[in-house]
């Protein structure tokens, strides 16, 4: 299970980029922009089952999700972290 090391923001205002412990793939990138996209995909699919998710990016240890505009950062958050830890590590 990764464990969240930091949380940056990034240029865009609407997206965050949580830096983990431990990868979550060992070099393979994966991108969804729906959740029909990543349905396919375990840690995807559970990020996008949080709600108010435009987009997904992950590599390696780190993972990029880009929130709807509605959405605000303080409520979800806490409700990403629990799919995010709950992933298979790569290692």
């Amino acid at each position: 299970m990764p464990k969240i090391d930091n949380i940056e923001e990034t240029p865009n205002p609407n997206a965050v980029k949580f830096i983990l412990k431990e990868p979550v793939t060992n070099g393979t990138t994966r991108s969804f922009h729906s959740a029909e996209d990543a349905s396919a995909d375990p840690l995807g699919k559970a990020l996008f089952e949080v709600g108010e998710v435009a987009s997904v990016f992950y590599m390696d240890r780190m993972i990029t999700v880009e929130k709807s505009d509605e959405a605000d950062w303080d409520d979800l958050l806490p409700r990403l972290a629990v799919p995010i830890r709950a992933a298979e590590s790569a290692s």
